[in-house]
């Protein structure tokens, strides 16, 4: 939030309430930075990144698995492409670790992509974990900081959706891994199967 010109404080809490109401009111902000300048105030507030508990990876891969089946029951639009309602997921423990080798690699490189740091592609990712599949597919994020706003974005995103809703695929594994030092502190990935 930006303020020019009020000096004193009582002139720049009616600004601030004038101009920035709803973000002075919302309370998911938990932190706060103040600079003043000669003629000028800065306000930045903030709700710190927490990431998800990876001791909690199960229960956040079932609610992923939940969310993604809800969406699943209903027909939707992903861009321009039409899908009608599709049969739930399961998760399979191999392409969760499919999921969590291309989200460990994506956090330990900083790099947010499909191709791994080896030159993976996710079918040789499936592969090397063990999956004998027929079709394959992932969706990846980075940034998101809990399994609702990942799921959600990634309805909202044309391709991401099309995986989501797609027949063709039974089975998925999610992961995320957090890494502060990288340049999107988590990255996820969601790996689709279906078997031989």
């Amino acid at each position: 939030m930006y303020v020019q010109g009020a000096k004193e404080e009582s002139a720049l809490v009616r600004a601030l309430i004038d101009n920035y109401c709803e973000v002075i009111v919302d309370a998911t902000f938990t932190d706060i930075g103040v600079h003043r300048g000669p003629n000028e105030t800065w306000v930045v507030v903030a709700l710190p990144f927490t990431p998800p508990n990876p001791g909690n990876a199960t229960d956040i891969g079932m609610h992923a698995l939940q969310l993604v089946n809800a969406a699943r029951t209903r027909a939707r639009k992903c861009g321009s492409t039409a899908f009608s309602a599709a049969p739930p997921l399961k998760l399979d423990p191999l392409l969760q670790r499919a999921a969590l080798m291309h989200a460990k690699d994506m956090a330990e490189h900083s790099r947010f992509e499909h191709i791994g740091s080896d030159g993976s592609k996710p079918a040789e990712r499936a592969t090397r974990a063990g999956y004998r599949w027929r079709n394959v597919g992932e969706n990846i994020a980075a940034g998101a900081p809990d399994v609702e706003t990942v799921v959600k974005g990634w309805l909202d995103s044309p391709g991401h959706c099309s995986n989501i809703m797609s027949p063709k695929f039974q089975e998925m594994g999610i992961a995320f891994v957090a890494e502060p030092k990288s340049k999107a502190n988590i990255y996820w990935a969601q790996v689709f199967g279906t078997k031989r």
